[in-house]
């Protein structure tokens, strides 16, 4: 997802700034977001599951030791009112319980004149993967259907950021091809950092073969000699304060 990542730090990231990553998962956007403020600028990545920040640290300790990875919930941020000039979200408003709340979070610890932007993936016709990916979780892994909401349309973006506190943002789909390596290597590891990994990784072994069949099946057209190479059309939302 490194194109996505990008364009959500070129968006609002310059050097010399502090920056808070919310629900950072992996770290992708927190290495870019480090690289791009430079030696006098200072980055945080944040993220509730331990998990993600014990990965992060670890991939990041030999070229990124500056930053800073913390444990905190999204919906109550540990930092101080006013602390970082600009805040990003790749890929995990979304998921959050109140998104309106976690954007009132970010709105409170950026200091005025700073800059929030998020990622949100929109509808799955825009995205091959999630929409495998979703049938995959309901057919193999017995989700319920009404428990795989995750996308969101520009207007409801739009309408998190008003409830939140903020001026109108400016939305924008990003239109991009992401390679990934073989569904068989990336689904497993892309599960762990998902609501529903839970439901994946209690199936059993042959279970579990079936489903990655599944989605390498359906995703049988994008494939490249490396992995795949797949639509992905999420959007991205930016305001200043």
């Amino acid at each position: 997802m490194v194109p996505v990542s990008e364009a959500l730090v070129s968006a609002v990231v310059e050097p010399g700034d502090v920056v808070l990553d919310v629900a950072c998962g992996t770290g992708i956007a927190t290495r870019l977001a480090a690289a791009a403020v430079g030696s006098s600028g200072r980055v945080v990545g944040s993220d509730l599951n331990q998990g993600m920040i014990s990965y992060s640290r670890q991939v990041s300790a030999v070229d990124w030791p500056e930053i800073a990875w913390e444990e905190a919930s999204a919906l109550d941020l540990p930092y101080e009112s006013d602390s970082f000039d600009c805040v990003i979200c790749q890929q995990g408003l979304q998921f959050f319980p109140d998104p309106i709340a976690g954007l009132a979070e970010m709105k409170r610890v950026t200091k005025t004149g700073g800059s929030v932007a998020v990622t949100v993936w929109s509808e799955l016709s825009t995205s091959p993967y999630f929409e495998a990916l979703t049938e995959m979780l309901i057919d193999h892994a017995h989700v319920d259907p009404d428990d795989l909401v995750f996308t969101a349309t520009a207007d409801e973006i739009v309408e998190w950021f008003k409830e939140a506190g903020f001026a109108v943002p400016t939305v924008e789909r990003l239109e991009t091809e992401v390679d990934l390596p073989p569904i068989g290597e990336y689904l497993p590891a892309h599960m762990k950092a998902l609501p529903w990994a839970g439901s994946y990784f209690s199936l059993d072994e042959q279970s579990q073969e079936a489903a990655i069949e599944y989605v390498e099946r359906r995703m049988s057209s994008y494939q490249t000699q490396p992995g795949l190479q797949v639509p992905f059309g999420p959007y991205l939302a930016r305001t200043t304060l």
